[in-house]
Formats: C-alpha cells, sequence, structure tokens
C-alpha cells in the first residue's frame, strides 16, 4: 500500500509543471559550467523559472 502511494505521489510531482519547471532550474544550474553560462545568466534562468512557478501556482490555485 504504501509503494503504491509513493508511486502515486511521484506520476503526480512529475506531472505538475511547477515541479519540471523547478527541475530545469536545478538541472541549468548544476550544468552552467558545462553549458558555459555565467553567473548573471543562471541567476536570469532561474528568476524566470522562479516567475513560472509563481504563475503557475497563481493559476493552480485561481482553478479551486
Amino acid at each position: 500500500m504504501k509503494e503504491w502511494i509513493l508511486v502515486q505521489t511521484l506520476k503526480k510531482a512529475i506531472s505538475s509543471r511547477k515541479f519540471l519547471y523547478t527541475a530545469i532550474g536545478c538541472i541549468a544550474t548544476l550544468l552552467s559550467d558545462h553549458l558555459g553560462l555565467n553567473a548573471d545568466e543562471v541567476k536570469n534562468i532561474l528568476f524566470s523559472i522562479a516567475a513560472l512557478v509563481l504563475g503557475q501556482g497563481i493559476a493552480d490555485g485561481s482553478k479551486k
């Protein structure tokens, strides 16, 4: 039963846009040196992702 709940929770999280935006932000930060991004570019990416997550949170809140 616990395994089923965990799988369902992971499926819901992975299908969430907020989760995907956050995961992309983490990956961009971790790979910034490899991708040749400087600190300002990474900061701009993270601010953009934060705005997307905030906007998605507002959109999700208005649905309920």
